[in-house]
């Protein structure tokens, strides 16, 4: 179950956003990531690991793997991006990125601005912190934890395929991204698992999944 993370919001660049929707220089005005405190889960936030933890997964979605209709659609500027398959939109929508069939001016991807509402060419798909969100390691994760917390999976809780666990307690996760909504609860976790590989990628890869009751150890 995707949540909505801020690292769209920083995610303009001189090269892909037109002036009039940008900052100085065709970039956005800063949007630095709060202050995080260390998540109130243990006594010393170390990494001592803690039940009762929510595990959901977010992906990069495919163009190729998504079919007409299309839609035409402009960036944050009013500039055209194009037309793209309707449902290959819709899924970016909860996601934050997509990779296109056809480069834009120089971009692979369509980004999707949560807080203005519109699109934008981006070059890859970045976490909060404007870097290049990284599969199997990227964690969106509430302000309460502290960008940069190394997050180890002891248990996925119930309901997890098996191998899918497995990959998923043996990955190396780090928190770099954010979410704004969804993020109530401070023992959400949402991990970057890459792009989409397949048609009906939700329903039929099993490392799209949801999980409660998580075992998680946050390593500082």
């Amino acid at each position: 179950m995707p949540i909505v993370r801020w690292a769209v919001l920083l995610a303009c660049t001189a090269l892909l956003c037109v002036p009039a929707a940008c900052g100085p220089q065709g970039q956005p005005g800063p949007t630095p990531m709060p202050p995080a405190r260390a998540v109130a889960v243990s006594p010393t936030a170390s990494s001592q690991a803690t039940g009762g933890w929510h595990l959901t997964v977010y992906y990069t979605p495919v163009e190729s793997y998504h079919g007409p209709p299309t839609r035409s659609i402009s960036d944050c500027g009013g500039a055209a991006l194009g037309q793209h398959s309707a449902d290959f939109l819709d899924n970016i929508q909860p996601e934050g990125f997509g990779r296109v069939v056809t480069p834009m001016r120089g971009g692979r991807f369509l980004g999707w601005d949560f807080d203005r509402g519109c699109w934008y060419a981006t070059s890859t798909p970045l976490n909060a912190g404007d870097h290049p969100l990284r599969a199997w390691v990227s964690t969106a994760a509430p302000q309460a934890i502290a960008a940069g917390t190394g997050v180890r999976v002891v248990g996925c809780g119930p309901g997890v395929d098996p191998v899918v666990c497995a990959r998923v307690q043996g990955a190396s996760w780090t928190v770099d991204d954010r979410c704004s909504v969804g993020c109530a609860d401070p023992r959400h976790l949402d991990l970057y698992i890459g792009e989409e590989d397949r048609p009906n990628f939700e329903s039929q890869n099993p490392n799209y999944f949801e999980a409660r009751g998580a075992v998680v150890a946050l390593l500082g």
